[in-house]
């Protein structure tokens, strides 16, 4: 299992527990017992916390990426560590800069698993 199907099922059982929350409300509000449903949303949340702390186990298991100048990168890559350093030094507007800045970090996290894969590594990394 991906870190994307555990993150994806958590929100998805986190959205079923919002919506029973809300029907036990209706119900109590209509005088019906909702003891047996207060406690399949106890176990739901049960569940949720369970697969969260699985979630967090696989995130400490996969190692981070980091962009090294000397590793053999695509062009792509490359040209994108280049640019988010040139950005801030030629003088443009800081909006832009932010923009194209972001923009890099986003791609990075989507594509390649981390968001600060340009920024400078942590020393005890690799």
């Amino acid at each position: 299992m991906g870190l994307d199907h555990v993150r994806s099922e958590i929100e998805r059982m986190r959205v079923q527990v919002g919506r029973q929350r809300r029907e036990i409300l209706q119900l109590q509000r209509a005088g019906i017992p909702t003891a047996a449903a207060e406690l399949l949303v106890e176990r739901m949340h049960a569940q949720i916390e369970e697969s969260c702390t699985g979630w967090q186990e696989l995130v400490m298991r996969e190692q981070l990426k980091w962009y090294e100048d000397k590793a053999d990168n695509s062009p792509w890559i490359n040209a994108l560590a280049e640019l988010r350093q040139r950005a801030t030094r030629e003088g443009h507007c800081f909006q832009h800069v932010q923009a194209i800045t972001v923009a890099i970090d986003q791609y990075a996290e989507k594509a390649l698993g981390n968001r600060g894969y340009f920024l400078n590594r942590p020393y005890g990394v690799g």
